[in-house]
């Protein structure tokens, strides 16, 4: 059986489905944690809730990747769409680049990256890296013609990677503003991080849940968006021959 592509989420509501529809499904261990290796739509496949926030995602993915070889990773699940991004609640966001949103320090002038202070987070293809990485242009691109041509509209930006999310409209607007991004999650950045540590194919894929505004659960839509983010995950797993070949 050839290496499984690694699924990778927060918490269980955003996986439930893949996990039941596995075939020949297995509990797994991974990092102390719970994982469900099995086959989906052909392919073998790890479904993995890794828990909340950046040290969950890396070390959920670090344990896994010290463990097993993965064909690639697709990072998942629902987040925050901020205004000006033109999505909406329901649709299919596709990441272009994952940064590292509050990563910096906050000073009387304003806020200044990792590169502002001379730190880089990392090296990627021998340059410093400080709060954006970069995902592979052409790997992104056959992964939203995939989505494409599945039915699937989906819109492509950075996403941004928060410790605290953007519980205003007036927080949200500055940090989108900041990094151009189109929505907001807890995770993407740190997965991204690891993946290029561990030279690995990365991509991220999330459905939106609510809108960045002054927090508003009521208008929270997340089983809808976790459900949209499972069949995002599906149509990239099915179409992985073309979304994973090469490095």
């Amino acid at each position: 059986m050839s290496a499984p592509i690694a699924l990778i989420c927060s918490v269980p509501l955003e996986s439930r489905q893949l996990r039941d529809s596995l075939g020949s499904r297995l509990e797994i261990e991974i990092g102390r944690k719970l994982a469900h290796f099995g086959v989906l739509d052909g392919a073998p496949v790890i479904v993995f809730a890794a828990g909340m926030g950046k040290v969950n995602a890396a070390h959920g993915l670090t344990a896994l990747l010290e463990r097993r070889e993965v064909r690639g990773i697709i990072g998942f699940g629902v987040a925050g769409a901020y205004d000006g991004s033109g999505l909406r609640v329901g649709d299919v966001a596709l990441a272009s680049s994952a940064v590292y949103g509050d990563e910096g320090v906050e000073t009387p002038d304003g806020w200044m990256s990792t590169e502002g202070i001379g730190i880089p987070l990392l090296e990627q293809g021998g340059k410093p890296v400080y709060n954006r990485i970069e995902l592979d242009a052409a790997r992104v691109k056959r992964a939203s013609d995939a989505l494409a041509a599945a039915g699937v509209h989906v819109r492509v930006g950075p996403f941004v990677t928060v410790s605290a999310c953007s519980g205003t409209a007036a927080r949200g607007a500055e940090v989108a503003a900041r990094f151009a991004g189109i929505v907001e999650g807890m995770e993407g950045a740190a997965l991204a991080h690891v993946a290029t540590l561990y030279g690995c194919p990365f991509l991220e894929v999330r459905a939106v849940s609510n809108l960045v505004e002054d927090r508003d659960l009521s208008r929270w839509r997340l089983q809808d968006a976790a459900t949209a983010a499972q069949r995002a995950v599906r149509v990239l797993t099915a179409a992985r021959e073309t979304v994973f070949r090469g490095k």
